[in-house]
C-alpha cells in the first residue's frame, strides 16, 4: 500500500481546509490517505473508466480545495480552466506502464514530499535574473567538445513550474521547471548540443499512442551520450558516441521523418528540485530533477499540440554559461565539486542522419 501524505505537500498554498485524492479505478486499491491536522476534511474519489477530470471536477470535487490526481489516462490529467475554477488547486502524477508502475508514482510521491517550494523558487529567481541580463547563453560539454549558442533579445519563458502550485490550472507534481522558448521571434539557437540522461516523452493524444516505445528506444541516452547540431533551432545532423546512443540516433531519425517538426528545439528546460533525483522510467518528474546539480539543464523537440510527441532530453554533461563569461549557470559545472573533469573516450561514430 502507497501512502499519500497531503500535510508533507509544501507546494499547495496554505489556508485551504479540504484535500480529494483523484484516482484512476484501476489504481484505486493500492494508495491510501492519510490524515493530519492540516486539512479538516478529506476524502477519496475514484474515477471509472471513461471519465474525465472535468467532470469529476464538476461534480465531486468542491469548489475551494487542494486536489491530487494519479492516474495514466490522459482524460484524467488534465481539464479546462472552466471546470477548474479558480478556487482549486490540482496537481497530478501520472502513472507509469508495466509491473512496476506502482513502485514509480511512490517514488514521485516521495520526491513531492521532499521539494521545497521556497529553494525551487529561489533556484528559479537566481537563474531567471542571470539569464536576463545575459543576452543569450552557451551549452558546453568537455568530453564531447560540443557548444552551442543560444541569443534572444529578452527570454521568453513557455512554462514557469516553479514553487509553489497555482489555482486555476492543473500542475505536474513535483514542481521546479522552467523552459525558455528558443523558437520565437528574435531569438537564434545554433551549434551542436550533447544529449544525455533519462528522456521524457510526452503525446498528443492517447490514440496511436507510441510514447511508451518511443522512451525505450531512448533509454540508451541514460548511459552514453548523442550530440544534435543545430542550425537556427532545427537538429540537422546526430552523432552516436556507441550503440546505446545510435538506437537513439535511429528513433529520432523516424520521429523526423514522420513529422519534420520533431526535429524542431522548441525550449531549453531547466530542473530546480534538489529533492527529486532523475528516474528510470518516464516520468516529467526527470525534468524537474535537478539531481546533483544546482540546476539541470535539458533541450525539448517538438511542441504539442503542433506535432504528435514532445521529446525533453537531458544534457546532463553540459554546462550553461552567459556568453563571455566562465561562471555555470546550471549543468554539470554547478554540481558539488565543481565541472566535471576531461576523460579519455574511444568514440564510434555514425553517419549523418541525413536530415540536412
Amino acid at each position: 500500500m502507497i501512502m499519500v501524505r497531503p500535510e508533507a505537500y509544501r507546494q499547495y498554498p496554505a489556508g485551504r481546509t479540504r484535500f480529494v485524492l483523484v484516482l484512476e479505478e484501476a489504481l484505486a486499491g493500492s494508495f491510501r490517505l492519510e490524515g493530519g491536522s492540516r486539512y479538516e476534511q478529506s476524502a477519496v474519489v475514484t474515477a471509472a473508466p471513461g471519465r474525465t477530470l472535468g467532470d469529476i471536477l464538476r461534480t465531486e470535487v468542491p469548489d475551494d480545495c487542494d486536489v491530487l490526481v494519479i492516474a495514466g489516462a490522459d482524460a484524467l490529467l488534465t481539464a479546462p480552466s472552466a471546470d477548474i475554477g479558480p478556487g482549486r488547486t490540482v496537481a497530478a502524477i501520472r502513472a507509469g506502464q508495466g509491473p512496476l508502475a506502482l513502485d514509480q508514482a511512490g517514488t514521485v510521491l516521495t520526491a513531492l514530499e521532499q521539494t521545497d517550494p521556497a529553494d525551487v523558487q529561489a533556484r528559479a529567481d537566481r537563474l531567471t535574473a542571470a539569464l536576463a541580463a545575459s543576452g543569450g547563453l552557451q551549452l558546453t560539454e568537455a568530453l564531447t567538445g560540443s557548444v552551442a549558442g543560444l541569443t534572444y533579445t529578452a527570454p521568453t519563458w513557455s512554462r514557469t513550474d516553479a514553487g509553489h502550485f497555482q489555482p486555476g490550472a492543473v500542475r505536474t507534481a513535483p514542481t521546479g521547471r522552467l523552459r525558455l522558448a528558443t523558437d520565437v521571434t528574435g531569438t537564434a539557437l545554433s551549434g551542436q548540443i550533447t544529449v544525455k540522461g533519462w528522456p521524457v516523452v510526452r503525446a498528443r493524444s492517447a490514440s496511436a499512442d507510441r510514447r511508451h516505445e518511443i522512451y525505450e528506444q531512448l533509454t540508451g541516452l541514460s548511459h552514453y551520450p548523442l550530440v544534435l547540431t543545430v542550425d537556427n533551432g532545427a537538429v540537422t545532423d546526430l552523432k552516436a558516441a556507441a550503440t546505446g546512443s545510435g538506437t537513439a540516433a535511429a528513433e529520432l531519425e523516424r520521429l523526423f521523418a514522420e513529422h519534420p517538426d520533431h526535429a524542431l528545439v522548441s525550449g531549453i528546460e531547466f530542473g530546480l528540485s534538489s529533492g527529486t533525483q532523475p528516474l528510470p522510467f518516464n516520468t516529467e518528474a526527470n525534468s524537474a530533477a535537478a539531481g546533483k546539480a544546482a540546476v539541470s539543464v535539458h533541450i525539448v523537440l517538438g511542441a504539442l499540440p503542433q506535432t504528435p510527441y514532445q521529446l525533453t532530453l537531458a544534457c546532463s554533461t553540459s554546462t550553461v554559461t552567459a556568453p563571455g563569461s566562465g561562471e555555470a549557470l546550471a549543468g554539470a559545472g554547478t554540481e558539488t565539486g565543481g565541472e566535471r573533469p576531461r576523460r579519455r573516450m574511444n568514440r564510434v561514430t555514425s553517419a549523418s542522419c541525413g536530415c540536412h
